[in-house]
C-alpha cells in the first residue's frame, strides 16, 4: 500500500508539473496575442496610408502605455525602420536585426513570433511580434512590438507552481530566452542535455534532469502551437518529495506498530483455537473412515461445540447419501442399458433412411435416364432423316448423269456435320450423368443451355415455343450436373403438363438473372397452373399425378434437395397467369 501511494503521488506530482507547463504556455501564448491584437489595430490606422509617420509615432506611443519596456517598429521590406519608439522621432534609424522575420512577415503576409534577438538599437536581448500592415491587398509595412526578453519573467511567475521552481522558455532555436532563477547566467544561450532531446522529439513530456549543481530535478514542458516556444518547469527533486517521505514515514511507522499488535493477537488467538481444533480430530477421522461420529463433550467456546454438532450431522447424513447413491447407481446402470437399446434402434433407423434416400436417389436416376432417352430419340430423329435423304442423293444424281465431284463434297459435307450433330448429342447425355465429387464455380447460362439442347427435340415436337431471356451473367458454387437434373426435371414437368393438357400455342420461358448477390433461375409455362389442393404436396417424396405408369413421384422432392440441402438454396413453386412458375435461387 505504501509503495503504490508513493508512485501514485510521484506520478500526481509529474501530472502537476505538466499542468503547469501547459499553463505557463498557455500564459505566454495569451500575452503574444494580445500584442498581436494590438499591432493589428494599429496597423488599421489611415496613418499608414498616408506615410504619416509622426502620426504613428504618436499612435504607437499611446499603446506602449500598456506595455512598459517595449518599443514598436515600422520597417520596409529591405528591413530599413521608418519608426522606433526607443529612438526620438527624425532619428536616423539602422536596418533590423532580425531579416529572416521580416522576410516572413513580406512573403507570407501573417503574423509572426520571433526567436530571441538582439535589437539593433538596444543591443539588449528581446523578442518581437511582427504582423502585416495590408494597403490595397498587398504587405506594405512590417510593423512589430519588440520587448526585453525578462518581460515574460512576470508571466511565468503569475502561475501557481510548486515551492523551489523555476521555469524557462525556449524560442524555435532552442535558445533560452526566459528564466525565473538566474536568468542573467541562462538567457541567450542555447539549451543542452536530456531536455533538449526530449524537446526535438515530443511537444510535451516529463523526464528526470540533472541539475548543474549535480542534482536531479523533476522537468515538464509543453511546446506552443503558436510560437513554437516551448515553457519548461523544473523543481528539484527533494523539494518535490519532501511531502511523500514525511508521509511515507508515518505510514511505515504506523505500519510497524499495527504488524506488531497484529502478531501479538494473532498468536494467542491461534492457541485458543489450536486447542479446540485438537478436540474434532477423532470425529473427523471417523468420518474419514466412514463411521459414525459420535458427540464428543468439550468446554471449549460455542464455536467448537457447533462444529462438533455438525461433524455429527454430518456423518449421520454421509450414511443416508451412501444408501441413496447406491440406490442412484443401480438407476443409472438400468437407464445406460435402455439408452443403448435405443441407440442401436435409432442407428438402424438413420441406416434405413439412408437406404431410402439412396433409393429415391437412384429411382431418380432412372426416371432421368428415361426421359433422357426419349430426348434422345427426338433429337435423333431429324438428323437420322435428313442423314437417309442426304445418302440416297448420290444414286439418284449418278441416273441423272449429274453426278459430280462438288456435289459428293457438299453431300459429305452436310453429312459429316449431321453425324457430329448426334456425336454431340451423345457427348451430352454421357456427360449429364456424369457425378460430381467435388463443388466447383460454374456459370448458370451454360447448365440451361446444356439442358435444354438435350430436350429442345421434345419441345419442339409438340409445338412448343421455348423463349430463354438472361439479365447478367451470375455464377454459382455447387455441382453443375446436379444443378442441370434439377432443371431437366422441371422442363419436362412442364413438357408433360403440356402435352396431358393439349395446350393450343404452348410456350416455355426460362429467364437468368442476378438478384441481391444471388443467381435465379425461373421456369414458367402456360399449362394451366398446378392446382392449389396439391401445391403444398408437390414436392413429396412419391408424390405424382401422372399415374404409376408415367412418374414415380421422386423428381421434384430430389429437385428440392439437391437444391436446398446440396446447393444451400431454395426452390419454389406457384401459379402465375395461365401456368406455373419454378424459382431456383442460390
Amino acid at each position: 500500500m505504501a509503495r503504490h501511494v508513493y508512485v501514485t503521488k510521484l506520478d500526481q506530482v509529474n501530472r502537476d508539473l505538466l499542468e503547469n507547463a501547459r499553463s505557463m504556455t498557455m500564459a505566454v501564448d495569451r500575452e503574444f496575442a494580445n500584442v498581436q491584437a494590438s499591432l493589428t489595430a494599429l496597423g488599421t490606422s489611415p496613418s499608414f496610408r498616408a506615410r504619416d509617420f509622426v502620426a504613428i509615432h504618436l499612435q504607437s506611443r499611446e499603446i506602449l502605455k500598456n506595455y512598459p519596456g517595449a518599443d514598436i517598429i515600422v520597417a520596409e521590406s529591405d528591413g530599413q525602420q521608418l519608426v522606433n519608439t526607443y529612438r526620438p522621432l527624425g532619428s536616423v534609424l539602422p536596418k533590423r536585426n532580425n531579416p529572416d522575420t521580416v522576410r516572413r512577415i513580406f512573403e507570407g503576409g501573417k503574423p509572426v513570433v520571433s526567436n530571441l534577438y538582439y535589437g539593433a538599437i538596444t543591443r539588449r536581448p528581446v523578442i518581437a511580434i511582427d504582423v502585416p500592415v495590408m494597403i490595397d491587398g498587398r504587405v506594405a509595412y512590417d510593423l512589430s512590438m519588440s520587448f526585453p526578453a525578462h518581460e515574460l519573467s512576470s508571466v511565468l511567475r503569475s502561475q501557481n507552481v510548486f515551492k523551489e521552481w523555476y521555469g524557462t522558455v525556449v524560442d524555435r532555436n532552442g535558445v533560452i530566452t526566459v528564466r525565473t532563477s538566474k536568468g542573467n547566467l541562462f538567457v541567450g544561450k542555447e539549451l543542452t542535455g536530456e531536455l533538449r532531446t526530449a524537446m526535438s522529439r515530443a511537444s510535451e513530456g516529463i523526464l528526470r534532469i540533472k541539475t548543474p549543481q549535480g542534482g536531479v530535478a523533476f522537468s515538464a514542458y509543453a511546446k506552443s502551437p503558436l510560437s513554437g516556444w516551448t515553457v519548461a518547469v523544473a523543481v528539484p527533486r527533494e523539494f518535490a518529495l519532501r511531502e511523500i517521505y514525511s508521509w511515507m514515514r508515518w505510514v511505515v511507522g504506523a505500519g510497524v506498530f499495527t504488524s506488531f499488535l497484529g502478531i501479538l493477537l494473532a498468536s494467542w488467538i491461534a492457541r485458543r483455537i489450536a486447542r479446540d481444533i485438537q478436540s474434532l480430530v477423532e470425529p473427523a477421522l471417523a468420518i474419514g473412515r466412514g463411521e459414525p461420529a459420535t458427540t464428543i463433550g468439550t468446554d471449549s467456546g460455542k464455536e467448537t461445540s457447533d462444529v462438533a454438532e455438525a461433524l455429527v450431522q454430518a456423518s449421520q447424513l454421509l450414511q443416508r447419501r451412501a444408501a441413496e447413491r447406491d440406490q442412484a447407481e443401480r438407476q443409472l446402470s438400468d437407464t445406460i442399458e435402455d439408452l443403448k437399446r435405443e441407440t442401436a434402434e435409432r442407428i438402424r433407423a438413420m441406416e434405413e433412411v439412408r437406404r431410402q434416400e439412396h433409393l429415391l436417389t437412384q429411382q431418380s436416376r432412372q426416371a432421368a435416364l428415361g426421359e433422357m432417352v426419349g430426348n434422345i430419340a427426338h433429337q435423333w430423329r431429324q438428323p437420322l432423316n435428313a442423314l437417309g435423304l442426304l445418302v440416297q442423293q448420290p444414286l439418284l444424281f449418278h441416273e441423272l448423269g449429274e453426278l459430280d465431284h462438288e456435289f459428293l463434297e457438299e453431300n459429305k459435307s452436310k453429312s459429316m456435320a449431321l453425324v457430329q450433330h448426334m456425336s454431340q448429342t451423345i457427348d451430352d447425355f454421357r456427360n449429364f450423368f456424369r457425378p460430381d465429387k467435388e463443388k466447383r464455380r460454374f456459370k448458370v447460362c451454360d447448365e440451361v443451355a446444356k439442358v435444354l439442347s438435350l430436350v429442345d427435340g421434345s419441345l419442339q415436337s409438340l409445338g412448343v415455343t421455348l423463349d430463354v431471356q438472361q439479365d447478367g451473367d451470375p455464377a454459382i458454387e455447387g455441382y453443375p450436373n446436379e444443378f442441370a437434373q434439377v432443371l431437366l426435371n422441371i422442363l419436362v414437368n412442364a413438357r408433360d403438363a403440356i402435352a396431358e393438357r393439349e395446350v393450343v400455342f404452348p410456350k416455355v420461358l426460362v429467364r437468368i438473372a442476378e438478384q441481391e448477390g444471388k443467381a435465379v433461375v425461373t421456369v414458367t409455362d402456360n399449362a394451366g397452373g398446378i392446382p392449389e389442393e396439391i401445391m403444398d404436396k408437390i414436392f413429396d417424396p412419391y408424390f405424382t399425378t401422372k399415374g404409376p405408369q408415367s412418374g414415380t413421384g421422386v423428381g421434384l422432392f430430389m429437385s428440392k434437395t439437391i437444391i436446398e440441402k446440396n446447393m444451400g438454396g431454395m426452390l419454389t413453386a406457384c401459379n402465375v397467369a395461365g401456368g406455373a412458375q419454378f424459382r431456383i435461387e442460390v
